[in-house]
């Protein structure tokens, strides 16, 4: 299994077809984490409401910054990073 990181700065819109893309073309069921980068178009709400794994920031902390943040949660040995954009 992997645990694919996905940062976001609201951009809800894309996530949303990003992450029906994942589960939709994968035969297994990946670990997915987020990272919110302010989050204040929905983005930190949809996330919660379902039930994913993901670290938040108040302000845009950038690419590398939300990227580590999120792979500390991970729970498998492989890392993959995904963007939403």
């Amino acid at each position: 299994m992997i645990s694919i990181i996905i940062p976001t700065y609201n951009n809800l819109d894309y996530l949303k077809l990003c992450i029906n893309s994942l589960n939709n073309n994968s035969k297994h069921s990946h670990e997915l984490i987020f990272h919110i980068n302010d989050g204040s178009d929905g983005t930190a709400e949809f996330i919660k409401n379902n039930g994913y794994k993901f670290t938040h920031s108040e302000s845009n902390i950038g690419l590398c910054s939300s990227v580590n943040k999120a792979a500390k949660l991970a729970t498998f040995d492989y890392i993959l990073y995904c963007h939403d954009d």
